[in-house]
């Protein structure tokens, strides 16, 4: 008798999964799985009418893409025709539809479904999952053998915790959930926040109000300005970019590759932090010019503590014009008419905008529940998360941009990348070994890893002396939930998964996934079963180091000084520029930011 095709090494059994979340990471979870994946089936839920995440809620005047926009892409899927330097949400959002829409994946995605509950049925090894239908208003009950959150790390507005801002009697907006039909023409407005989101709205609605009036707690580092109107490319610039591919990818490499050339500038008392706060320095002050604006505007913690904001100038120059006041101090409450600052006075105005940003504590916005554990109720007392993937000791579950994802040192959409990479390898494991029933972070392991993340962070700006979203905005809070490296090092760290962190649960002998002796080549009437005869030895490294050095294409580059940036460095420091220079290019002005 024959052998049965089912019967082969690493058949693939059928699994559900289910994806919470249809921004940049659960797009590229239908991508990864329809490429590469058979007998699957994908549900991606997302409470939003239409997909991108934060790039659909992120809608408030100014907003827009503070990494160069040709970076601001899945490293195979460029933009030629981005329209600036920093492109504007709308685009953005636009990128992310258009993507679903060339790869065919709106299939898998039902918007306008808010997931209220997900349950582990140990019994069964699944996922019941509720959803609440919008459209419908019927409760959809669902289940999976793999559950995915993709929900983000900026998706639920941040209101300032603060007595009052029930009873204020005029329009209340924020920056996260921004209503744009709202004219603020001839008004009075109270902007209270002064983080990224701040900087970009004070100067788009500047020359349209009466008056504005600014709120700043605490400042923060700019950067010079490649603003969405003075970076417009030329139409014979996109027009090159549509027509020449090479002079895309170049400009995408080289802004990498400049990014990545200076994350010891997030360490504590380097060279290029050293560099890069004394240019900082000295052009903040050359645009102020002002004694008083300069002892209040220019940080005294690290460059990278807080999220270092591009085209901040633009934001510097706005606070000096007539039509704006700066109040240097928090808002304590919230009146009918307006709000009473830290030092006692009250201040009156039509709208109050809130750019305080997104809560980032990762607590779940839904109940997980497992074994008699919420994991809503556990984050809220520690985080215990594992490199950015993995929930300790919650079986069959994976997350994007978890706890301690480098989000803030370095490009972000390529460490998505490696995560989807991640995730799959374990749907893929799932897949083709029949007898496993779970598999889960061992608390253990996690344990391990937030102790080495706290101990490397004592070395890292995340811990100088500010609030930022990694420290929960509290001065000392805990341990940061970035990553404790550079994304090239976040790359090279879950490249290859550590099974010996997981626990995995079988059902059967675990061994069934061989089958009867027959290879999946042997079953592909058109593979070469010959195939591992060769002239030469072209196979990977067998050490790690070979294999990561091959990945980065070593040898291909002219040598580079080590963990310096000329283009950080004064004339003084670099005998062959113009005495007095500063240079800093759009690239490299790009990736000087954190949170």
């Amino acid at each position: 008798m024959d052998p049965l095709r089912e019967n082969a090494i690493y058949n693939e059994r059928f699994v559900k999964v289910i994806c919470i979340g249809a921004g940049a990471s659960g797009i590229l979870l239908a991508y990864k799985l329809k490429r590469s994946f058979e007998n699957y089936s994908l549900t991606i839920y997302d409470k939003n009418p239409e997909v991108s995440g934060t790039w659909y809620e992120n809608r408030y005047p100014g907003c827009a893409c503070d990494v160069p926009s040709h970076n601001y892409t899945y490293s195979f899927e460029p933009k030629p025709d981005f329209s600036s330097v920093y492109a504007g949400s709308r685009e953005i959002k636009g990128y992310f539809q258009g993507f679903v829409d060339k790869y065919g994946l709106q299939q898998f995605i039902k918007t306008s479904h808010l997931v209220t509950e997900t349950r582990w049925d140990e019994g069964k090894g699944e996922w019941e999952v509720k959803v609440q239908d919008f459209l419908t208003g019927k409760v959809v009950h669902d289940w999976c053998h793999i559950l995915i959150h993709a929900t983000g790390y900026l998706n639920k507005p941040s209101w300032p915790h603060i007595p009052g801002l029930e009873n204020y009697k005029g329009i209340k907006l924020h920056s996260a959930d921004y209503d744009e039909n709202v004219s603020l023409e001839g008004k009075n407005v109270l902007l209270v926040g002064a983080g990224s989101s701040a900087v970009q709205i004070l100067p788009a609605i500047q020359p349209i109000v009466k008056r504005a009036k600014i709120f700043i707690r605490s400042p923060v580092w700019v950067l010079p300005d490649i603003s969405t109107e003075s970076g417009r490319y030329s139409p014979e610039q996109i027009n090159k970019f549509v027509n020449d591919p090479q002079s895309v990818l170049e400009l995408r490499q080289n802004n990498e590759r400049t990014m990545n050339s200076i994350f010891t500038m997030y360490m504590k008392d380097t060279v290029l932090q050293g560099q890069s706060r004394d240019l900082l320095t000295k052009t903040t002050k050359k645009i102020l010019d002002d004694e008083e604006m300069e002892r209040k505007l220019i940080p005294d913690f690290a460059i990278g503590c807080k999220r270092v904001i591009p085209s901040g100038y633009k934001y510097l120059k706005t606070l000096k014009e007539e039509n704006i006041d700066v109040v240097y101090s928090g808002v304590t409450s919230f009146t009918e008419s307006g709000c009473i600052s830290e030092d006692g006075q009250s201040h009156t105005g039509d709208v109050i905008i809130c750019a305080t940003g997104f809560n980032t504590s990762y607590v779940p916005n839904y109940p997980v529940l497992a074994n008699g554990r919420n994991l809503q109720d556990e984050w809220r007392e520690s985080i215990m998360g594992y490199m950015g993937v993995g929930i300790s000791e919650f079986p069959n579950t994976l997350t994007f941009l978890g706890p301690y994802t480098p989000v803030s040192n370095g490009p972000t959409l390529i460490a998505i990348e490696s995560q989807a990479d991640y995730i799959c390898s374990f749907i893929d494991r799932y897949q083709t070994e029949p007898s496993i029933h779970s598999f889960w972070p061992k608390r253990i392991a996690c344990e391990e890893f937030k102790q080495h993340v706290a101990s490397a962070m004592d070395r890292l700006v995340w811990t100088d002396r500010c609030r930022n979203s990694h420290n929960n905005h509290s001065i000392g809070g805990r341990v940061p939930t970035t990553w404790p490296g550079s994304t090239l090092h976040y790359l090279e760290a879950i490249r290859e998964p550590r099974v010996e962190d997981w626990e995995i649960k079988y059902q059967g002998n675990r061994f069934s996934w061989v089958g009867d002796g027959v290879s999946q080549t042997e079953w592909d009437p058109t593979s070469d079963l010959g195939y591992y005869i060769r002239q030469v030895d072209d196979g990977p490294a067998d050490s790690r180091r070979g294999r990561a050095l091959a990945i980065a294409k070593t040898g291909t580059q002219p040598k580079r000084p080590l963990h310096r940036q000329p283009k950080l460095a004064t004339a003084e420091e670099r005998p062959e520029a113009t005495s007095g220079e500063i240079h800093v290019n759009g690239a490299l002005v790009n990736n000087l930011q954190s949170s």
